[in-house]
């Protein structure tokens, strides 16, 4: 069995930008496990432990899944905690931009997968890059007064062109993501401009 999801990459100049924003919230010293900046990424859909035999199947449904969506762009932007400021438990970045092709993307993902007897999502779908998790109380006020003055927050706009299905292994650092399948858009050219 292994640990899948499937989700969207960072590109590197977005990831560096989430480390600087990241960068002050690390210095109040909070109880928060952080995140590598080069681990970040937008999940889709968490699978949980599948077969390693599925992995072709899944592939090939998201692959049918993907074929005609466009590319599309998006920002980092804003930012908060699950599930609220005051019970910070997941602190986490938003995005903007192209939502309703990142939403019709999300569809599209759990339709294929629930054909494969993966059960859908029951919660709405909250399109977030999650930073850290919190541990304890330690800091949490400055934690929370820091957030909040970083709420307006603009990150690095990037393309979205792929879903990517990772594996992930859980290592005493952190987990690691292993991709396992890229499935690019073939539904037409990039897009240009901002959004």
């Amino acid at each position: 069995m292994i640990r899948t999801f499937v989700a969207l990459d960072l590109p590197t100049d977005v990831q560096r930008d989430l480390a600087a924003f990241c960068a002050p919230l690390q210095k109040l010293d909070a109880a928060v496990s952080w995140i590598r900046p080069d681990r970040i990424h937008l999940t889709l859909k968490f699978l949980g432990n599948v077969e390693e035999s599925a992995v072709e199947a899944i592939g090939d449904a998201l692959a049918s899944a993907v074929e005609t969506v466009r590319p599309f762009r998006l920002r980092p932007a804003g930012c908060g905690a699950f599930p609220s400021l005051r019970e910070m438990r997941v602190l986490w970045v938003g995005v903007q931009g192209d939502l309703e092709p990142l939403m019709a993307l999300h569809r599209r993902v759990e339709e294929a997968l629930e054909r494969l007897g993966f059960a859908k999502e029951n919660r709405p779908f909250r399109a977030h890059l999650t930073l850290g998790r919190v541990k304890g109380r330690r800091q949490l006020k400055a934690l929370q007064e820091a957030l909040t003055a970083r709420h307006t927050y603009q990150g690095v706009i990037f393309d979205v062109s792929e879903v990517v299905l990772y594996k992930s292994d859980l290592k005493p650092d952190g987990a690691q993501y292993t991709p396992l399948k890229r499935l690019p858009f073939r539904g037409g050219p990039e897009r240009s401009g901002e959004f």
